[in-house]
């Protein structure tokens, strides 16, 4: 096959050629070279064509399971997790509790947002109050256009829902047609004063504030409310906007137009400010969670330090969004605000650093520009101090309120009360609150009868009397559990022997019955290292008892028999010791010996034959006896 003669290439009449040449070969035929050659290309073609292929179903396999993993971790960390709120969260939901508004307050807020608003229509409609001349839909159209106010929105906190207990300062916008006058301002104040108590019964008072180009509403109830109305309209800012592309001529030609009691340009800017911020956070922060809690707890921090006092408003919540938004997780209320202090005490709001961009402006602006280089040092300063004291869980100081104590774990089976009922006041101060303790069990019956008080330290372990094992019900004294044991004991399913009965406890035992939490210490170790003596020592009523031996294990042994000697108390040291093996005769201990069995160098019987004798193998022939005393035969 001549490669210049050959069609273009076909992957499907390739495919069977390569067929073809590996059929004569596996009939075991011998190609020609350039047929072979033929068939080595065709094989490294079809071999590439596969590689292709199954690393392309590998890395849509890949791509597969990484989606699956970054769905499965996307919903596990949306999942809402119900378990116990970490520290940080119940402090901060805690504070969030005492500073969100009551119901009253709340109700107050719209009641009165309500009556300007609708007061404000009806200031509306008599504006535009005009002789009919026209009819029709076009005449419907051009009244619309020509309307003097169009429209009043919710600005500020009430917009955002960022209100506290005690915020009595509410925001509105008046939108206008054209540049707003003070004629204009006059008009609706005097027009929004008529409508009041037609509105409604209550009373309000109208001031009006050319100079601020505000209208104020005061409410006379009990909750002194402040509602500001500012006049604006979307042609101020037009107007700059133009402006700045224009020439100085026509700069100078259209300020001659305004109306000569035109309101201040500033004034009516800011108010078209606060309405792009509105529908900034309603778009951006209402989705965010935990932002709103952490803006209105920052919000109430604001408000008691100084020190934060420049970062309230508009700059404070752009700092909120750009630290909770950067994260790829949601995260709660605790976490969320740690956050915001690590985003401030990292130096974002020092002279020289990246600031924060205002998103509301075309044009590049830093929404803390107005903040001092001794302000943004102070906020710094501040914002790392609360670090560290949340580090050391001092988060309380930093929100000005008491240590929110730790919610104790309803243990299973409680049916107590207490156990059942936590109550956590989260408006007033907290109280530490006492650890569960488990109620003691009363009898059953008159609560005159006092329960026999036990000794606070015992030799031996109680053992009921041959007359309460054979009546237990007589004695109005024994509740079910008493009476439960005394049958047990009554039938021999198992037999207590005390300690002092006990042969296999040495007297370390022993003295550890008698006085729990002993410390033995080593004073000394001499001679040398295959024959060495130790010496320990033990204190008890302030006293010291020393003893020694050639391990530490029988010094402690020995000094323990010697306390239990100048307590008068049995130290079951009729210990034996076996005697080196003589030469033809095995030594063996007298049966029934009590205390530990020990060679003459003061060691184990099973240690020093395994010394003497390795890989010896103990092997358990038989068990005895039941679960609660088992005797064990091994050889």
């Amino acid at each position: 096959m001549d490669a210049d003669a050959s069609p273009p290439w076909d992957e499907s009449k390739a495919y069977e050629e390569l067929l073809y040449w590996d059929s004569l070969i596996q009939r075991g035929h011998r190609l020609l070279p350039h047929d072979f050659d033929r068939y080595e290309d065709l094989r490294y073609w079809y071999d590439c064509l596969c590689y292709e292929e199954e690393l392309r179903q590998y890395h849509d396999y890949i791509a597969a399971i990484e989606e699956i993993e970054d769905y499965n971790s996307h919903h596990e960390a949306s999942a809402s997790r119900v378990p116990s709120l970490q520290p940080y969260d119940r402090h901060l939901m805690a504070k969030h509790s005492s500073v969100y508004p009551t119901p009253e307050e709340l109700e107050a807020v719209q009641i009165i947002i309500s009556h300007v608003e609708c007061a404000l229509k009806a200031v509306s409609d008599q504006l535009d109050e005009r002789p009919a001349v026209q009819e029709g839909p076009e005449a419907e159209s051009a009244e619309a256009a020509e309307r003097v106010l169009q429209g009043v929105m919710r600005v500020g906190l009430v917009a955002k829902g960022l209100l506290l207990t005690g915020d009595l300062d509410l925001e509105l916008v008046l939108l206008c047609s054209n540049k707003p006058t003070g004629t204009l301002l006059t008009r609706v104040a005097q027009l929004l004063a008529q409508q009041l108590p037609v509105v409604t019964k209550d009373k309000y008072e109208v001031i009006q504030r050319p100079k601020e180009a505000v209208i104020i509403v005061k409410s006379t109830k009990t909750l002194v409310f402040t509602l500001t109305i500012h006049l604006t309209s979307p042609l101020v800012r037009t107007e700059q906007e133009s402006q700045a592309s224009e020439a100085q001529k026509e700069e100078e030609t259209q300020t001659v137009i305004d109306p000569p009691d035109v309101l201040d340009r500033q004034k009516c800017l800011t108010a078209l400010a606060s309405l792009r911020h509105a529908k900034w956070f309603q778009a951006k922060v209402n989705d965010m969670k935990s932002a709103v809690i952490v803006i209105r707890v920052m919000r109430d921090l604001c408000k008691r330090l100084s020190t934060w006092a420049p970062l309230s408003g508009w700059p404070l919540e752009l700092l909120v969004e750009k630290s909770i938004g950067t994260c790829k997780r949601p995260m709660e209320v605790g976490e969320a605000f740690r956050r915001v202090l690590e985003c401030i005490a990292s130096g974002i709001m020092l002279e020289g650093g990246p600031g924060i961009k205002d998103p509301c402006e075309r044009e590049a602006t830093d929404a803390i520009a107005h903040l001092e280089a001794q302000q943004r040092e102070d906020l710094t300063q501040s914002a790392q101090h609360a670090l560290r004291l949340s580090a050391f869980r001092q988060l309380h100081r930093v929100l000005g309120m008491d240590m929110e104590p730790v919610r104790p774990r309803r243990l299973a089976g409680a049916k107590d009360a207490n156990h059942a009922k936590v109550q956590v006041d989260v408006a007033g101060p907290l109280k530490p609150m006492k650890p569960p303790v488990k109620p003691p069990v009363k009898p059953p019956v008159k609560p005159t009868v006092k329960p026999p008080v036990k000794p606070p330290v015992k030799p031996s372990v109680k053992r009921p009397s041959k007359e309460m094992m054979d009546n237990p019900g007589d004695d109005p004294q024994v509740n079910s559990k008493e009476k439960k044991f005394l049958k047990i004991q009554k039938h021999n399913r198992f037999d207590r022997k005390s300690f002092s009965d006990d042969l296999c406890m040495n007297a370390v035992m022993r003295l550890n019955q008698y006085k729990p939490g002993l410390d033995y210490r080593l004073l000394s170790q001499v001679g040398p290292v295959h024959e060495p003596v130790f010496t320990m020592a033990v204190d008890l009523n302030s006293k010291t008892y020393e003893a020694t031996g050639p391990s530490k294990r029988v010094a402690k042994l020995n000094v323990a028999t010697k306390v239990l000697q100048e307590l008068g108390v049995p130290t079951g040291s009729e210990t034996k010791v076996i005697e080196a093996p003589v030469e033809g005769e095995g030594s063996r201990a007298a049966p029934g010996t009590a205390g530990p069995i020990l060679t003459k160098h003061g060691k184990n019987p099973v240690m020093e034959l395994n010394e003497k004798r390795r890989s010896l193998k103990y092997q358990l022939s038989a068990e005895t006896g039941g679960s609660h005393e088992k005797c064990f035969i091994m050889e």
